[in-house]
């Protein structure tokens, strides 16, 4: 026994004599001369060279004490930069006994002027992806830590000076940030980033603050997050914490967005959306895996109320873009984006030139192309200026380019407009509109009930409106476009006070005599225009009043926005029957000139046309509105009457004024 006691005591002291001259080769060992090697094993492990230029030391005690300075880690070769990291002074201390069981402790770490180089080429390429192997992959996944209690416990960290720049051309991204530690109101330290530059071409400014290190490491309470950023005249902010900050997981975090135009987020976020008046939108922020929620959404944008919920899913090709949105209140205004217009007004979007009202404003197919959406939205009362609409039902989806809204309904004076639109923006240099809509049983009355004219309006109108052409801007699209359209109101009146608010007495000019303060009764209102290549042009415009009949020709040019109208009126009074002047609608769409040619002969190459040939096309335009319901019956015995065997008359039977029904007429 005293044998092997004497054996113990012996080894012993050879380790003691081992280990003391290790200590003391370590305290004496220049570690300047080991910046090669230490370069050299951080080179091969990054794929990326690395260099320490200054001083490097390692004093053995406890705790252990590290500095370094001149630490650079080199950038990729197309990167502006020759730099994307460096370090003027790294001072660390470490725990050794922590280390023989796997932890990392630190008392302190202090960086001095870190900087940060991050930069994203036209390619999509960057420069922060230190393994492009398969290999290099697997082996930094190993040291990514999978929990809050595999992090590193730093108790004291300083970072001094920091800078950090990113980069992307493509999106016109340029940002300059300082990040630095601070102790924050309650004493606890935080770590604080400041950012200032161009996002997307904008001015750009950030605030970011965390909690300390500590923080990360304590599961038992969540790790706080406050983040407020501002591009141009979007500002967002977001706050709460996260319960898992390494999973990002247990996320309970606000989110407030706020600007002039919804538009304006396209380029921060990638999200198509048309352009807006100014909003205020709050909710709460939330994701699972690749889905990111913004739900409990509410606020304004204009005048219009809006709450739901959206959703993005960014595990895609593209982001897709789901949501359930509804407004109780919706201003008619607000929904001018959707139509290539402005809801600021006319004076807020480009048109063709002077007198012109078409939006010239060009559809982005790179929005449309951007993302993939499946948006359904309702509106319950929709207010516009002249009556209030209701029970708007849009679902609008996107689909790699091929932008559809169906359903699309909107309850009107008491009937409804329905049916589908189409922008397609796959194929071609230029998107491709197709629209098929129809007018259902809209009540005049109904339809002008906020108005003053509302008690003296009245008849039911139906139509239908089917359009398709292409071009770069809704102004263009018009401009080819090929289509229909037909409206016809059936046993009407219009108010005296509309009538009385004409600039000019087109009415009395053409015939039609106002009864004083009465309103003005028609027994049918017909439109029926062919557009081909962007001419509309009239098969049929009536108008038959119980004592006249007004017929027109002519079209517009909407290459133009030309107007080139010409409407005349005929007495149904056989022993008065008679032609008055012609009246012309010229100028343009944003700025009519209605007028009459006192000079011009209205019987000339009309006296002798029949009645019947004039009404002709009445069969085809009330074919197309037709609903099967039969609402039409003053115009559909106007165009049976037309055909009696003098084809000449029979213009005065569909009398709803209640005055003796005439049908000899004299079609001269």
């Amino acid at each position: 026994m005293a044998v092997v006691k004497w054996i113990g005591i012996g080894l012993l002291g050879l380790v003691a004599l081992v280990a003391a001259g290790a200590g003391i080769a370590l305290a004496v060992f220049d570690w300047n001369d080991a910046r090669g090697f230490v370069a050299r094993q951080a080179t091969k492990a990054l794929g990326r060279e690395v260099a320490i230029d200054g001083t490097f030391s390692v004093k053995i005690g406890d705790p252990i004490r590290i500095h370094i300075e001149g630490l650079r880690v080199a950038n990729v070769e197309w990167a502006a930069e020759k730099t994307f990291a460096e370090l003027k002074v790294l001072d660390a201390e470490v725990r050794p006994w922590p280390l023989l069981r796997g932890d990392i402790e630190v008392p302190k770490l202090l960086l001095t002027e870190p900087k940060l180089d991050m930069e994203k080429n036209r390619q999509g390429e960057n420069n922060w992806t230190f393994a492009p192997d398969p290999r290099k992959a697997a082996a930094k996944e190993t040291v990514k830590p999978d929990s809050r209690h595999e992090i590193p416990i730093i108790e004291a960290m300083e970072i001094d000076g920091g800078r950090v720049r990113y980069r992307d051309p493509g999106r016109r991204i340029d940002v300059n940030t300082t990040i630095a530690t601070a102790v924050g109101g309650n004493g606890e330290q935080e770590v604080r980033l400041d950012g200032k530059g161009d996002f997307a071409g904008k001015g750009f400014t950030m605030l970011v603050k965390g909690g300390g290190l500590r923080f990360l490491r304590d599961d038992s309470r969540p790790y706080p997050v406050l983040i407020e950023a501002a591009v141009g005249k979007t500002r967002g902010k977001v706050e709460g914490s996260v319960k898992d900050p390494i999973k990002l997981e247990g996320e309970d975090l606000s989110i407030e967005l706020r600007g002039d135009d919804l538009a304006e987020i396209f380029p921060i976020f990638g999200v198509p959306v048309p352009k807006t008046r100014p909003y205020s939108l709050s909710g709460h922020l939330g994701h699972q895996g690749e889905v990111w929620t913004f739900s409990g959404l509410q606020g304004k944008v204009g005048e219009s109320d809006l709450n739901g919920k959206v959703a993005i899913d960014l595990g895609g090709e593209r982001p897709r873009i789901t949501g359930d949105l509804t407004s109780k209140r919706l201003a008619a205004l607000d929904l001018a984006g959707f139509v290539g217009g402005s809801p600021r007004g006319r004076e807020d979007y480009p048109t063709k030139g002077p007198g012109r009202i078409l939006p010239a404003t060009e559809i982005s197919l790179e929005m449309l192309r951007a993302a993939d959406m499946d948006v359904h939205f309702r509106g319950g009362r929709v207010e516009a200026p002249f009556a209030a609409l209701e029970d708007l039902d849009a679902r609008i989806a996107l689909d790699n380019g091929r932008l559809t809204m169906e359903p699309l309904k909107l309850g009107i004076g008491g009937g409804q407009v329905a049916g589908i639109a189409m922008l397609d923006g796959r194929d071609r240099k230029t998107p491709a509109l197709k629209t098929n809509l129809e007018v259902r049983r809209v009540k005049l009355a109904e339809l002008f009930r906020q108005t003053q004219f509302a008690r003296d309006m009245g008849g039911t109108l139906t139509g239908r409106i089917e359009l398709a052409g292409r071009g770069p801007s809704p102004a263009d699209i018009l401009a080819g476009a090929d289509g229909k359209l037909g409206l016809a109101v059936d046993g009407g009146r219009i108010s005296s006070l509309a009538v009385k608010g004409l600039k000019t007495n087109i009415l009395e000019t053409l015939g039609v005599a106002l009864s004083g303060s009465q309103p003005l009764p028609f027994n049918c209102f017909v439109v029926d225009m062919d557009l081909k290549n962007g001419l509309a042009t009239a098969n049929a415009l009536v108008l038959d009043t119980p004592e006249t009949l007004v017929t027109g020709g002519g079209g517009i040019n909407l290459k133009t926005e030309a107007l080139d109208l010409r409407i005349v009126g005929r007495s149904k009074k056989p022993q008065v029957f008679a032609t008055h002047v012609p009246v012309h609608v010229r100028g343009t769409l944003g700025d009519p000139d209605i007028g009459v040619d006192p000079t011009e002969s209205a019987a000339r190459g009309a006296a002798a046309v029949a009645l019947g040939v004039l009404l002709t096309p009445l069969a085809s335009v009330l074919a197309l509105v037709d609903t099967g319901t039969g609402e039409q019956p003053h115009c559909g015995k106007l165009v049976q009457d037309a055909k009696t065997p003098s084809g000449k008359s029979g213009v005065g039977a569909g009398n709803s004024g209640g005055k003796d029904k005439q049908s000899q007429g004299s079609g001269r």
